[in-house]
């Protein structure tokens, strides 16, 4: 009778391997549910992004933020600024919305991201690179912002819903 005996060898590298694999799926599972990401502050607005964004300073921006893929200006439109306009502090976000259509002579499809944030989306090619923009709007307790997120056009799909996810984590004081 023949007993039926397992190469030890092969009986280490087994379970080495196995518990290899299940450190590897241990970190992936982790970091898929758990990356919040990374929280980005400045000049009254707090957004959380992917990790990898660093801070640029810009002459036309309150914020700027830029990744190898991505940039995020936040413009702040101060309500003392836009009285002429018969816009202030108790203006709603769709008079404000308004105002940016009528200005930049553009009809952009507004949508609601949640109940403090309105969005649209276009897309523009500069320097024969096409890109893809959805700004929002939202509001503070001294100001209106404009916040464009920005990528090529190529990625648009990869970035729409982290945009979404994006702007939603948007707080301005």
């Amino acid at each position: 009778m023949k007993k039926n005996r397992k190469n030890p060898m092969k009986i280490i590298i087994s379970v080495i391997l196995g518990i290899i694999f299940a450190i590897i799926a241990i970190i992936f599972i982790k970091n898929t549910f758990t990356n919040k990401g990374e929280i980005y502050s400045n000049n009254g607005l707090t957004i959380t992004m992917d990790e990898g964004f660093y801070k640029k300073d810009s002459e036309f921006a309150a914020i700027y933020y830029e990744s190898i893929d991505v940039t995020l200006t936040g413009v702040k439109e101060y309500y003392e600024n836009l009285e002429s306009f018969d816009i202030n502090k108790d203006s709603p976000l769709d008079d404000y919305a308004e105002l940016i259509s009528y200005a930049n002579e553009k009809d952009y499809d507004y949508k609601n991201l949640n109940d403090k944030t309105l969005y649209y989306t276009y897309e523009e090619t500069i320097n024969d690179k096409n890109y893809f923009n959805m700004v929002a709007i939202t509001k503070g307790s001294d100001s209106f912002w404009i916040i464009t997120l920005c990528c090529e056009t190529k990625n648009k799909e990869e970035y729409i819903p982290k945009f979404e996810k994006w702007l939603n984590t948007i707080e301005v004081e």
